[in-house]
């Protein structure tokens, strides 16, 4: 991925931080959990920005590394 897009994607998932937290706290019922998990999912999904297909998809996209997170716990 060009760095360019990466940089586009990285902060639209950071500006998203915190309603991907309340949805893990959601389902969790625990913030020290949630925080976790969202920490786990931000930095594999690190490795794994080549299998996003377009920028607008990044936030979908995500919340399935959240819900595999949630399911692996």
């Amino acid at each position: 991925m060009p760095p360019a897009r990466e940089h586009v994607v990285l902060t639209t998932l950071l500006d998203e931080r915190e309603a991907f937290l309340s949805f893990l706290e959601r389902r969790t019922g625990d913030r020290a959990l949630a925080e976790d998990l969202l920490q786990d999912a931000f930095a594999r999904s690190l490795d794994r920005l080549d299998t996003l297909r377009a920028e607008e998809s990044a936030v979908a996209w995500f919340y399935r590394v959240l819900r595999n997170a949630v399911i692996d716990h």
